[in-house]
């Protein structure tokens, strides 16, 4: 169970930029905070507490709201009861989880592609249908060799990853994408080219990107995506943390550093 407690609290450090992260049990979550301007604190599903501390005191009462919310989600995830050192775990990976969602939310919105892609850096955390759509260190989950990675119905492996590809650039040029880092939410829609998509930011750094070949119902799409969002959050969260390889040369996006603090 240790390396998946690793694994979560390397998560929060990335994700919220702290200094120190710890599980404390219950005995020790009752103790008051050392300092309430640089401390978060949020409950797990089991039982315990995740605190999150900072080296400076969080003075923007907006960054502090967004961070405690995003803690909150991340801890949310976390639940050690579900994993066993005797056995398989009670419930299926994130990362499949994750790719199941996404495929259903294809079907209700009837779009060729659904993909997860950070903010942040060129990393690729899920994608409905598909291969090579980034480069094999950019794809947090690379899909399994299996039926549920066959192409979309309607369109080939060729013609879905191409396309993917067109419309990942497309989001990752948006003017409207620095304000993700200011804690604002982001929606666009792009109807015309050869990949037009509808893109909904999502657990703060994320963006969800519905993939489409030609003019799509708009309000079913957005409908499906309001549907999915809450789950799809909770699976992306729940993914172990990735440092991508630096980016190559003809790769089709582009790295994305966070701002320096000023």
């Amino acid at each position: 169970m240790q390396p998946d407690l690793d694994r979560f609290v390397a998560l929060v450090a990335r994700e919220l930029d702290a200094h120190e992260v710890r599980v404390l049990e219950p005995a020790e979550a009752s103790s008051p905070l050392e300092d309430e301007s640089r401390e978060l604190r949020a409950p797990t599903a089991d039982g315990r507490t995740v605190a999150a501390k900072w080296r400076e005191p969080l003075v923007d009462v907006v960054d502090r709201e967004a961070k405690q919310r995003r803690l909150e989600m991340l801890a949310s995830t976390f639940d050690a009861r579900d994993e066993s050192p005797h056995g398989p775990p009670s419930r299926p990976p994130a990362s499949l989880s994750l790719r199941v969602e996404l495929q259903s939310l294809c079907e209700r919105a009837v779009a060729i592609n659904a993909l997860v892609i950070d903010a942040n850096s060129p990393i690729l955390w899920g994608a409905a249908w598909g291969r090579d759509i980034v480069p094999e260190a950019w794809a947090a989950s690379p899909p399994a060799a299996d039926a549920e990675d066959a192409p979309a119905p309607s369109v080939d492996e060729a013609r879905l990853a191409e396309v993917s590809r067109q419309a990942l650039r497309a989001v990752r040029g948006l003017v409207e994408l620095p304000a993700i880092r200011k804690g604002k939410r982001v929606r666009h829609v792009e109807r015309n080219g050869a990949a037009p998509f509808l893109v909904h930011s999502c657990a703060g750094i994320y963006l969800l990107t519905l993939v489409f070949t030609d003019s799509f119902d708009e309000l079913r799409a957005e409908r499906a995506v309001l549907e999915s969002l809450s789950r799809i959050e909770r699976l992306v969260l729940a993914l172990p943390p990735l440092n991508p390889d630096p980016p190559r040369k003809g790769a089709g996006v582009v790295s994305m550093r966070r701002p320096r603090r000023r």
